[in-house]
């Protein structure tokens, strides 16, 4: 693991940032080979947000965060699809998908970030997890000894949060309820340096070997850097968000 900062992000006005000397979005949106992914910082009102919405109808919820992750997110999505026209519906297992795009889509958020991702072939998943050492009262929930094992012991809470949110995305990807984490999402194995986990999804026949790909961001006032992920010492300081996806 390293500690040196990959990619920076500053705010100037509104929401546009300096990338290598050139004026982009602040959302940090690309292409993958497993789809668009958009990741958007927050920093507008629940107001501002739903006046930029198209892609979902809005029933206010009763507090104002819920509001503002729900609308984040779909923000994102709106970023990562790239068609306003596009709307969200469900299928009778109450996953999202659009009515007029050929493909499929997932949403997240957690803390100050949201982050959507569309695949127009294949099924997909993604998840987004603000670092917090809590997760070790819950790790025996979902992690098997033989997964903590492969944890380096300095970031042992960095590789939960990392781990918790992968078998999110597998989850998602899967598209199947009563998933049990700890047994039937097996991790077998950790690339740090080229950012890829392995894991053995066992809830479907025939069993399916999945690489789910991820990335760290930490966040300072008004401004958002790509790093590896750190040791739980650097982890927690500032904020910090792993965000996987399939």
């Amino acid at each position: 693991m390293h500690s040196a900062k990959l990619i920076r992000f500053t705010e100037l006005i509104g929401r546009f940032v300096i990338e290598n000397d050139k004026q982009l979005p602040l959302i940090n949106k690309h292409k993958h080979p497993l789809g668009i992914i958009a990741l958007w910082y927050i920093t507008e009102t629940p107001e501002k947000l739903q006046s930029m919405l198209t892609i979902d109808e809005f029933v206010p919820f009763k507090t104002e965060r819920r509001n503002t992750h729900w609308l984040a997110a779909r923000i994102a999505l709106q970023e990562a699809v790239g068609n306003s026209s596009s709307k969200i519906i469900k299928n009778h297992l109450g996953k999202p998908f659009l009515a007029d795009e050929d493909g499929h889509i997932s949403i997240t958020h957690s803390g100050n970030m949201s982050a959507a991702i569309f695949n127009t072939t294949n099924s997909c998943g993604i998840d987004l997890e603000l670092f917090d050492e809590r997760i070790l009262h819950i790790a025996h929930k979902f992690t098997t000894d033989e997964e903590a094992a492969m944890f380096p012991l300095d970031s042992y809470c960095a590789c939960l949060c990392l781990i918790w949110s992968a078998k999110e995305s597998v989850f998602k990807f899967g598209s199947i309820h009563d998933v049990e984490f700890k047994t039937q999402i097996q991790l077998t194995s950790i690339d740090f340096e080229n950012q890829t986990i392995n894991f053995c999804f066992k809830r479907v026949i025939p069993e399916q070997n999945l690489k789910v790909f991820f990335r760290v961001y930490e966040t300072i006032n008004n401004e958002v850097l790509e790093t590896p992920l750190l040791i739980d010492k650097e982890m927690k300081n500032n904020e910090r968000y792993i965000l996987t996806w399939i």
